[in-house]
């Protein structure tokens, strides 16, 4: 994106706007429907893009009549910001005023900015690490996620005894290199079966995952299987903890669990079996799971900790609402 903005001839923040949208929705296309995070980084963008105009150009000079919407578009309500009423009333009007020329040179040095912010994401989340795992506590996780593999070790770095139970993940068996991961860094490690999550909870202090996207209602996707383990977690009051980073943020609202969802081929499943599986058997191998937010109890992000219910607040801080 920012060799897009760079090669784009003038400095015209629309024509910016245009050039950025155009290559996001090809972006978009080409990663599919079920990944989020690709769009999440073009209105970031966008978001950039308008942000510094404002500050170049219109710092100062807003009216009465538009810091009062102003003030509105920050602290929006949940049903505005999934109905989209949240634009900005004479959005058009926004590009009449002359543009400095270092508008360009700014927008990149934002966008580097973005860059390392996601680049620092494990470091941040991992600091927050002690405040959530305690000494002698039972942690389960599911599959293999950088971010909170990074969390677990920073605490065992710290000379904090704890146990983690990874399940396995079937059937990418994710959960094998985790846990792998993990009893490399000297933490006590088990694997166990998919099957095996909800018989172990009852002896589990804490579920603390990664997840695909965080979606505006304070839901996510993540890995599937997943859901069952915040089924399991519910049942029995254990926290279900999000480690995540605010670039997956998306400001998309899921109807089910197929909203963001694909299939994939079923070989992976039924390569499982010597025989395979015969082709008179569907065999359903969906790309992830869907987990509403009231199985979410926490979300420790690279800007702290967060409530599902909060998050979509969240969205009027990194995204434009035009």
């Amino acid at each position: 994106l920012m060799k897009v903005i760079g090669a784009t001839k003038g400095n015209n923040p629309s024509h910016l706007l245009n050039e950025v949208q155009d290559i996001g929705r090809r972006l978009e296309e080409a990663a599919g429907s079920g990944e989020l995070i690709v769009g999440n980084i073009c209105r970031r963008v966008l978001f950039i893009i308008r942000d510094e105009y404002a500050t170049l150009v219109q710092g100062g000079k807003a009216t009465d009549s538009e810091e009062k919407i102003i003030v509105t578009s920050k602290h929006p309500s949940l049903g505005g910001v999934l109905e989209g009423d949240l634009a900005l009333p004479g959005a058009d009007r926004i590009w009449t005023d002359d543009v400095p020329q270092s508008f360009k040179s700014v927008v990149v040095e934002s966008i580097k900015e973005l860059v390392k912010e996601i680049e620092s994401i494990k470091e941040h989340v991992a600091d927050q690490a002690m405040e959530h795992v305690h000494a002698n506590e039972v942690i389960l996780t599911c599959g293999y996620s950088t971010t909170v593999l990074h969390f677990l070790m920073e605490v065992a770095r710290r000379n904090r005894k704890f146990e983690v139970v990874v399940s396995e993940m079937a059937p990418s068996l994710e959960g094998h290199a985790m846990a792998q991961a993990l009893a490399k860094s000297g933490i006590s490690t088990t694997v166990i079966t998919d099957a095996a999550i909800f018989a172990l909870m009852a002896r589990v202090n804490k579920v603390i995952v990664g997840c695909q996207a965080v979606l505006a209602n304070g839901g996510i996707t993540c890995l599937t299987g997943v859901h069952t383990v915040a089924v399991a977690a519910k049942h029995y009051n254990v926290p279900f903890v999000v480690c995540t980073g605010l670039y997956k943020l998306a400001p998309v609202f899921p109807h089910d669990q197929y909203s963001f969802n694909e299939l994939r081929s079923p070989a992976d499943i039924s390569k499982l079996h010597p025989a395979g599986i015969p082709r008179t058997v569907s065999t359903l191998n969906p790309t992830a799971d869907y987990i509403p937010p009231e199985l979410v109890a926490l979300f420790i992000t690279n800007a702290g900790g967060h409530n599902p219910s909060y998050i979509y607040r969240l969205l009027a801080e990194y995204y434009s609402t035009e």
